[in-house]
């Protein structure tokens, strides 16, 4: 069976490699992968940065693949409500269920959390055992290309929805243009937003395109103050932002965009230090909410949201590739000359 792995711990070292056939165990699905997305966390694996290493530290060769969906074709013993031949969405995120975290509801938080695709072996392959519990059902109709998004549509939910909720008629600011801030895009418009400004560089031109065909109002900081562009729509400034771009400089601008008492949610993640001024945070009474991933709950969300949107989703798959053609799927998203790239076993 064919899956897509890192063979070593060293930069690049991404090739399609042989795997044995998963067995499926008490209490799994076996799943037929039928389309995964690449995203920035495969990007930093590829090349091994240092954080990721200590991070996620797993066993050699390590099947890629966090953000994927598939047919279930065969249940094991003591899995109910799942059909077999249904198209599904899978939670990567393994919990342990047990801990202080776990039994507060708020699961990215558990002390043993496990990742598919990160800590241990992922969905770039042809077939995966999961457990049921991680295993979200999607209607009939559903475009498998659209719903390989649903991962990062959590994300996007976890922090509009639940972290840093917005009201409706607010305006609301997106730092990032890729995929994970045209997702927010798409789930601050389905909860109300009045106004969605999306903040991107000149690099993002054409990703700043798409935003604005699909309803943002967008901005390339390099060539327009940001602080203006936000203020023409909403004089007192942002009622919420949210960070998806994870780069050291987007929280101060961020910030300064806010209304007195706005709120940031930050959920790209960065690597770096990002000093910002502190005393305005004091004096105009503004805060800051990390977003980590999201809950089990989260998906009940996602997944329906998606059914609602999923035109808006395949408008950001610019590039279906097969697996064979992973290498040109890395470069695409190291070079920012795609939105969503998705793989397939076959195309």
């Amino acid at each position: 069976m064919r899956a897509l792995a890192k063979t070593r711990p060293q930069p690049g070292s991404i090739e399609e490699i042989v795997v044995a056939e998963p067995e499926t165990g008490v209490g799994q699905v076996l799943i037929e992968v039928a389309a995964g997305g690449l995203c920035g966390t495969d990007l930093a694996i590829r090349r091994w940065d240092d954080d990721i290493a200590a991070e996620y530290a797993p066993d050699f060769p390590h099947v890629l693949g966090h953000e994927f969906v598939g047919r279930s074709v065969a249940l094991g013993s003591d899995v109910e409500g799942i059909e077999v031949g249904r198209l599904v969405a899978v939670n990567p995120h393994i919990n342990c269920g047990r801990c202080y975290y776990c039994n507060l509801g708020r699961h990215a938080l558990c002390l043993e959390r496990r990742i598919m695709g990160c800590h241990i072996a992922g969905g770039l392959t042809e077939r995966i055992a999961v457990p049921a519990d991680n295993v979200f059902p999607l209607p009939g109709h559903t475009d498998p290309l659209a719903a390989a998004l649903i991962e990062p549509l959590t994300v996007a939910a976890h922090a509009v929805l639940e972290r840093v909720p917005l009201a409706a008629g607010d305006t609301v600011l997106v730092m990032g243009a890729g995929p994970v801030g045209l997702l927010h895009l798409l789930v601050a418009q389905a909860a109300g937003a009045a106004e969605v400004i999306v903040a991107g560089v000149a690099a993002d031109a054409a990703r700043l395109e798409l935003a604005q065909k699909l309803g943002a109002v967008a901005v390339d900081q390099q060539a327009e103050d940001l602080q203006a562009a936000v203020r023409r729509v909403a004089p007192r400034g942002a009622d919420v932002a949210y960070d998806a771009s994870g780069h050291e400089a987007a929280l101060e601008p961020a910030l300064a965009a806010l209304r007195r008492g706005g709120r940031l949610g930050l959920v790209g993640y960065c690597h770096a230090p990002a000093p910002f001024h502190s005393l305005p945070l004091a004096l105009d009474e503004k805060e800051i909410f990390g977003c980590r991933a999201y809950y089990r709950d989260t998906w009940l969300r996602s997944t329906t949201l998606a059914a609602g949107m999923a035109a808006e989703l395949r408008q950001l798959v610019t590039h279906v590739l097969p697996y064979a053609e992973v290498g040109q799927a890395f470069e695409l998203l190291d070079r920012r000359q795609c939105m969503k790239v998705v793989l397939c076993p076959e195309t």
